[in-house]
């Protein structure tokens, strides 16, 4: 009995752990943060946000490490074609 009372309190807290994380654009509009991935950073920039990127550490030569205050995103971008490579929710410098 006990057994079974675990296996389903894992079993929640494992699909709650799998949730897609979700950001709110300056607009309300919700959206998947998976869902930057492989987007311009600038259509993020004018589309989704309405405050200048705070650049983190990270940054070097080949990526920018930027971070969105209003959306509450971090993203990781590539220097040289501005697309986005990674994206997490929260602030997270590299």
């Amino acid at each position: 009995m006990n057994l079974k009372k675990l296996f389903f309190l894992l079993t929640i807290l494992i699909t709650l752990s799998c949730d897609a994380e979700k950001f709110t654009t300056a607009n309300g509009e919700v959206h998947e943060v998976s869902s930057l991935i492989g987007m311009d950073v600038f259509d993020i920039a004018y589309g989704y946000s309405e405050v200048s990127p705070e650049t983190l550490n990270g940054t070097n030569n080949q990526k920018w490490v930027v971070y969105y205050k209003d959306i509450d995103v971090t993203l990781v971008t590539n220097k040289s074609t501005n697309i986005v490579q990674s994206a997490s929710k929260g602030k997270n410098p590299e």
